[in-house]
């Protein structure tokens, strides 16, 4: 995931893992705003989820930070207070634990008219001091990484380039850009209830959205959650076929997620849709 300068902030998550496709048993759930309290547990949840995607753990094997708990915090906090962008949370009836998040983002409509409702606190003191020093902390080792290595790239930051090509021509030239529309740029559910609704749910309230507005949406699927979003009339425009081995420094390791058949000593292919 990356940040372009584009009327989307916030990166477009390449990799979102809904499941949604429910067959446990359903949970009673709310679909609510999320505060700025609630970025350590969606954050976590964003973690949990990505630990098991061998795509994110083939680009952790890069010599550049990749964690998405870092990832997800910085993105809500860049964003949050932001009326071009909705975020939500699913929370457990019961109790009362956050179970899944899912965010939208608004291009080429009037901010007046997106239905923004939150957050309900405050942004905590310190957090803009915070978020400098460390983007300033990786750049300084970014550099010094690089110096290392001659400015030559890595597999990995090969891979970035394919994935940071292929969603800039996304944005900027499969998506009417003379049209309004909306992008999800998140939906994730705890791993402990996947299966079970959660997912459904928070999909179901951003389609509501983009009904009542007569708006198209827009999502940069994973290869998991392709199946799901085609359940909902998602349409694929574009396929990006991913050999994860071509570009991974080493092969999976036991116990890790790949994409094929397990001990084939292989990642897989992975297809971003």
């Amino acid at each position: 995931m990356a940040v372009y300068n584009s009327p989307i902030s916030y990166s477009v998550l390449t990799v979102v893992l809904p499941d949604i496709m429910s067959s446990g048993k359903p949970i009673s759930i709310s679909i609510q705003p999320l505060n700025y309290a609630d970025i350590p547990a969606c954050a976590r949840i964003t973690s949990s989820a990505f630990s098991v995607d061998p795509h994110t753990i083939v680009k952790q094997l890069g010599r550049k930070p990749f964690d998405m708990y870092d990832i997800s915090r910085s993105g809500f906090l860049d964003t949050l207070y932001r009326k071009t962008y909705i975020y939500v949370k699913a929370v457990d009836d019961e109790t009362g634990e956050i179970v899944g998040h899912a965010g939208w983002a608004f291009r080429g409509l009037d901010p007046a008219l997106v239905p923004w409702n939150g957050p309900g606190d405050t942004k905590p003191a310190g957090e803009e001091r915070e978020q400098r020093q460390t983007r300033n902390d990786e750049t300084e080792k970014r550099d010094e990484d690089e110096d290392a290595e001659g400015k030559e790239k890595n597999s990995i930051d090969r891979l970035h380039a394919l994935e940071d090509a292929d969603m800039q021509f996304w944005l900027s030239d499969l998506v009417p850009s003379d049209t309004p529309c909306i992008f999800v740029i998140g939906l994730t559910v705890s791993p402990s209830h996947q299966s079970r609704g959660v997912g459904t749910a928070l999909l179901r309230y951003g389609n509501a959205i983009a009904d009542d507005l007569g708006l198209s949406t827009w999502v940069h699927s994973s290869h998991q959650a392709y199946e799901a979003y085609k359940k909902f009339g998602f349409e694929t425009t574009r396929e990006l076929d991913i050999d994860l081995d071509e570009y991974a420094p080493r092969g999976p390791t036991e116990g890790e997620e790949v994409m094929g058949k397990k001990g084939s000593g292989k990642w897989g292919r992975y297809v971003i849709r």
